[in-house]
């Protein structure tokens, strides 16, 4: 295994430490806009568990979404300094995984399972 992955593996425990760590944080608001918030980060975490490239960029707009909250002083007011640099750290973190261990999409258009491109309605 190269370091790159190394370094992208280890990351990527941390970015799911950080999210599951929110997730009790937001439970602990013991409202509905904390359930809420609790539950999309349940989801996000669950793409990047599974190396979902949606999953890293969301976790990307997350980290910015927490910072603006708390810079802003509408959450997070005893941990203010933590979320943000937590946030903002966490975004090139989230992009940096998405580009290395998010699964790129197959490409089908080619492989369409004829060994020739040439069709019946194709002219020759």
């Amino acid at each position: 295994m190269s370091k790159l992955l190394i370094v992208a593996n280890i990351l990527n425990g941390l970015t799911l430490i950080i999210l599951v760590a929110a997730v009790a944080g937001f439970i602990s608001f013991l409202n509905i806009y904390g359930l809420f918030l609790a539950c999309v980060t349940v989801i996000i975490a669950w793409g990047v568990l599974k190396h979902q490239r949606w999953g890293y960029f969301a976790a990307a707009a997350w980290g910015l979404a927490c910072y603006q909250l708390a810079k802003q002083g509408y959450e997070f007011q005893s941990i203010k300094r933590h979320v943000m640099i937590v946030g903002f750290t966490l975004i090139p973190v989230a992009l940096f995984l998405h580009e290395t261990l998010g699964k790129a999409k197959a490409k089908s258009a080619q492989k369409n399972g004829k060994e020739s491109d040439r069709t019946p309605k194709m002219p020759d």
